[in-house]
């Protein structure tokens, strides 16, 4: 019998070559695709090796949630497979843990990196690689949790593993910057000049430039400050402010060293050190309108997650963090205009009711220190009337905001007596953060959506009275001469129509002002952003054929989701079968 396994070697040779022509678009595309291909075929062991690479590459563009949902799959197939005490289930955990440090869950992460040294222990791996790896992740995570001392530890424990290996170069140069951080974090000068100086040398030694080697030069920097040794500080930075520039162009991190630099400079250059601070300035200004404001609150989370959670250990892989609820950011709808108020740097932190009663109040007045101002924005400002809408909540606060109970709803009533903006503000947003799962709980359970009879009561009414607005009282408004109450059929169109496009992709209505933008972010319909919009530029004279072509769109969605089946193309007569009280 033929054997249909796909030849791996070929594949991932393929895969590699896909990302040294920097095709990096059809990289997904193309692991999916043999995923499929060796699914179909039964080769597991295929299946499993790209499995790995995509969990890899998924980690590597900080899409966390799929690497760890892939990584899970590759788990599934390894018990399957009868190898939970594998070689291949460890270096899975692995990618799972680095996944989970990756994504800012710390003590989650240095829980399953050790559950690995366990595995490793017991396989007597002897892989230097995957030891190094093993020791050089975990150094990682004990340095975000706080813990330069381990960290030091794990890292001088990797190097010289890494420097036995063959062309290691590069990877020892990373460890070595790694550690002279730590290092610098607990005052020892000397020994993390030490490292940085090697590293430079290190990197500077590689065929192809690294894009870790600014970092290295950078921190060569603040130790020849920290030292007094200001003008060896000052050609450190712009050494690397030429390597970022080269490299990236004049991003955020071109910014935050025009600010090192400034400060070197401030006692002994102050006229130049003001012109760095400006362009700084600048640099982060130019660059404001590309970072959106849940982007914003994650990069503000990444950077003082250490000073802020630093005191809270035993309680870490309880916390859970994000930005949800009031506010456009939370929906992805900020803009320019949108920033006067309510806006800028911050994020939740959600904790238990126990925890929120022993720490919240502490872990408030410490969030309260972080500094206001971020990546060239200004602190928030919240207008009178808005609330606390970032910082440390109790989760059962939180949701009672929202839900008027601090519990899911219970009954049809429940659901029904909770405005539907109020239900879209609580699932809105990202959550960065949250090993324990208690406040993805609650949210997961919302964002399944009504109860189905509650869900086809919604979708009738607005289809119903898209019928009655559009296809009847807009006719007969404008044959009567009417146009004030033309007028207000076709907004009232407008309005039933993304309400029934919201039901049909089950999700809450935002407010009115995000209600027909919110349509074109969603899966189902979302082309009907655009008809709408016109509509609504669309004097109600011209508006008919318009309408029942956005009548046609929404009947062919009902017919597909199984709601109704084809025929009057006026809208009311499939309410009925909406509602499941006739076949349709």
């Amino acid at each position: 019998m033929k054997d249909l396994r796909m030849d791996i070697q070929q594949t991932l040779a393929q895969l590699d070559s896909l990302f040294q022509q920097g095709a990096y678009d059809q990289v997904e595309p193309f692991m999916l695709d043999h995923i499929a291909q060796a699914e179909a075929v039964g080769d597991k062991g295929g299946v499993l090796s790209l499995l790995n690479e995509l969990m890899g590459y998924y980690r590597s563009t900080s899409r966390y949630k799929d690497s760890l949902a892939t990584a899970s799959k590759a788990l599934g197939l390894l018990e399957e497979l009868g190898l939970k005490d594998s070689l291949h289930y460890a270096t899975t955990l692995l990618n799972i843990a680095t996944a989970w440090r990756a994504d800012g869950q710390t003590q989650r992460a240095i829980g399953v990196f050790e559950e690995v040294g366990r595995l490793f222990l017991t396989l007597g791996v002897q892989d230097a690689f995957l030891v190094a790896t093993l020791y050089n992740n975990l150094a990682l995570a004990w340095q975000a949790a706080g813990d330069h001392a381990k960290a030091v530890q794990f890292l001088e424990a990797a190097i010289p593993i890494s420097r036995g290996s063959p062309n290691a170069d590069h990877d020892v140069a990373v460890s070595l910057t790694n550690l002279a951080q730590s290092r610098l974090r607990l005052g020892q000068l000397p020994e993390a000049r030490a490292a940085l100086e090697e590293a430079d040398r290190l990197f500077s030694g590689l065929p192809r430039p690294s894009g870790h080697h600014g970092a290295a030069i950078a921190a060569l920097g603040e130790v020849c400050f920290q030292e007094g040794r200001t003008a060896e500080a000052v050609a450190h930075y712009e050494r690397a402010l030429a390597d970022i520039e080269a490299r990236y162009g004049k991003n955020q991190w071109y910014a935050d060293m025009l600010e090192s630099l400034a400060l070197v400079l401030e006692a002994s250059e102050p006229d130049r050190s003001a012109r760095l601070r400006d362009e700084a300035a600048a640099v982060a200004a130019a660059l404001r309108p590309q970072l959106r404001g849940m982007a914003l609150a994650r990069q503000y989370y990444e950077a003082m997650r250490g000073a802020l959670f630093s005191d809270y250990a035993p309680i870490a892989h309880r916390i859970a963090v994000g930005l949800v609820g009031h506010g456009s950011e939370c929906f992805g709808f900020d803009d320019e205009r949108s920033r006067d108020h309510d806006f800028g740097p911050g994020f939740c932190v959600w904790l238990n009711d126990a925890d929120y009663a022993a720490v919240g109040k502490q872990m408030q007045a410490d969030y309260d220190r972080l500094p206001p101002e971020f990546a060239g924005f200004p602190a928030r400002q919240a207008s009178p009337r808005s609330g606390q809408r970032v910082g440390v909540f109790s989760i059962s606060a939180f949701y009672q905001e929202f839900l008027g109970a601090a519990a899911l709803p219970q009954s049809d009533a429940d659901w029904l007596q909770i405005p539907e903006p109020l239900l879209a503000c609580a699932t809105n947003g990202e959550v960065f953060a949250d090993p324990a799962g208690e406040f993805s709980r609650l949210r997961q359970a919302l964002l399944a959506y009504y109860p189905d009879g509650i869900m086809r009561r919604k979708l009738a009414q607005a289809v119903a009275r898209m019928a009655q607005s559009g296809q009847y009282n807009l006719p007969r408004a404008l044959q009567r001469d009417e146009p004030a109450a033309a007028l207000m059929a076709q907004a009232e169109f407008i309005r039933q129509t993304s309400t029934a496009i919201h039901v049909l992709n089950r999700r809450y209505t935002p407010a009115d002002k995000w209600l027909v933008r919110s349509v074109g972010t969603l899966p189902t319909l979302a082309g009907l952003h655009a008809p709408l919009t016109q509509l609504a530029r669309t004097p109600a004279a011209e508006a008919v054929p318009l309408i029942e072509e956005i009548c046609a769109a929404v009947l062919q969605a009902l017919i597909a989701q199984g709601f109704s089946q084809a025929g009057d193309t006026f809208l009311e007569a499939h309410v009925d079968s909406i509602l499941g009280n006739r076949e349709g």
